[in-house]
C-alpha cells in the first residue's frame, strides 16, 4: 500500500497519528515564518531548535504508527 494512502487513512482514523500530523504542519508553518525574518536574534534561534526537535518527534512518532499500521495491515492479510 502506498504511504501517502497510508496517511491519508491514519489522519481518518487514528487520533493521535492526527494529532503528531496537524502538530507537524503547524510546527513546519512556524518555522517558515521565523526564516522569513530579517534578522534572528539569540532567544528566536532557540525557538528554531526547539521546534525542530519537536517536529523530529512528532516524525518519529508517526514513523512508529505507520511501522506498527503496516505489520497490522500484513498480519491482517495472512489470514
Amino acid at each position: 500500500m502506498n504511504e501517502d494512502i497510508i496517511i491519508s487513512e491514519l489522519r481518518n482514523s487514528d487520533m493521535e497519528f492526527k494529532k503528531y500530523f496537524n502538530e507537524h504542519i503547524k510546527l513546519e508553518q512556524d518555522l517558515e515564518a521565523l526564516y522569513s525574518l530579517k534578522i534572528i536574534p539569540p532567544e528566536v534561534e532557540a525557538n528554531i531548535k526547539q521546534i525542530k526537535l519537536t517536529k523530529l518527534k512528532n516524525k518519529d512518532l508517526m514513523d512508529q504508527i505507520i511501522t506498527k499500521y503496516k505489520k497490522e495491515l500484513v498480519t491482517n492479510t495472512k489470514v
